[in-house]
């Protein structure tokens, strides 16, 4: 079973809030507040439904269980890798090529691999998702269901 999950992220710059704010036609700053986190949430599921980084974030994949050989894909924009360790905290031996990690070594005949990374914005990219950032941080200001904000998010497939 594979988990990826964020531990940490950094919220999106004032020129996104600026940005949104202006395509929402927002006339002022009383609600800058909700809309920063209605953005930050928009653009975390941009950021998962299409694996491009759209905020710096360092992020955690496990995966359970891992025999040397298994291959572990470093999600949403994975660029530096913090530690490759088991379950007990130990290091374990990896080749990385591209995005993706081979374990060479296990200490144990049953593991789980614990890979903690940090990923990278490519602006050219993330500026390709924002009009989906945008129209679906509307959509989740408005209220809109869930039917709704994933109509928006499919439209990520394939932009890339």
């Amino acid at each position: 079973m594979i988990q990826v999950r964020i531990l940490e992220c950094k919220d999106p710059l004032a020129d996104h809030l600026e940005q949104f704010k202006q395509y929402a036609s927002v006339p002022d700053d009383s609600r800058d507040g909700i809309l920063q986190k209605m953005l930050k949430r928009a653009m975390l599921a941009v950021q998962e439904s299409s694996n491009v980084a759209m905020l710096p974030c360092k992020l955690e994949v496990m995966l359970a269980p891992v025999w040397p050989g298994d291959t572990i894909r470093l999600y949403q924009g994975g660029k530096t890798i913090l530690s490759v360790k088991d379950s007990q905290g130990e290091d374990l031996v990896y080749a990385r090529e591209g995005d993706v990690i081979k374990i060479l070594e296990t200490h144990k005949t049953w593991s789980t691999a614990v890979v903690v990374y940090q990923n990278e914005v490519i602006v050219p990219e993330a500026e390709k998702l924002q009009p989906v950032v945008w129209q679906l941080a509307t959509a989740i200001y408005d209220g809109e269901d869930a039917s709704v904000q994933n109509a928006i998010l499919r439209q990520t497939y394939g932009m890339l």
